[in-house]
């Protein structure tokens, strides 16, 4: 799901769109989106996932997403095979931060051998990425072809950001949501 709506997109270009307007809209804020998350290198609107890793043989296991506000199922796969359900507080903790600690004892080292149902990312998206989100999309709206510059006869047009590109101060901004 995009971080912006389309009417919220339409809203901002103080217009409406028709049926086919609005499928391209919904492609743009659905484009820009993946754009932020590919930046920030993990998703960030909160869902529920199951996630299979690899045993680290320590205490601590980092979990592939955060920020991290459930962890209600972890199950691991012991060296003889055997599949055993851990209880929270008993055998593990959790962080915000995504960080899994075993308690009593290590996590195993195989491949695959621990499993946990986890709920992590961001319930409300920012302002900041929503803003980002917006004017992504609004870019490639008014200059799908992506052009830095463009001539309509003596006057000449040059922007700084060419089309729907991450300026770097946008990617300063989602680097503060990277994993």
């Amino acid at each position: 799901m995009a971080f912006v709506t389309v009417a919220e997109f339409a809203a901002y270009l103080r217009t409406t769109f028709d049926a086919e307007e609005t499928v391209t809209a919904q492609q743009l804020l659905d484009d820009a989106t993946a754009d932020i998350e590919t930046e920030a290198g993990q998703p960030l609107q909160q869902s529920i996932d199951t996630v299979t890793m690899d045993g680290s043989g320590t205490h601590k296991l980092v979990l592939p997403r955060w920020p991290v506000t459930a962890v209600t199922s972890v199950k691991v796969t012991e060296d003889d095979g055997e599949v055993k359900t851990l209880v929270f507080d008993d055998d593990y903790t959790w962080s915000a931060s995504g960080i899994l600690t075993r308690k009593t004892a290590l996590w195993p080292c195989g491949d695959r051998s621990v499993e946990a149902v986890v709920t992590a990312g961001y319930a409300v998206i920012s302002t900041d990425l929503k803003r980002i989100c917006r004017r992504l999309a609004v870019a490639a709206w008014e200059n799908p072809a992506g052009a830095d510059s463009e001539d309509l006869g003596d006057r000449r047009v040059r922007w700084h950001t060419a089309g729907a590109e991450l300026s770097e101060s946008e990617k300063r901004t989602i680097a503060r949501y990277a994993r």
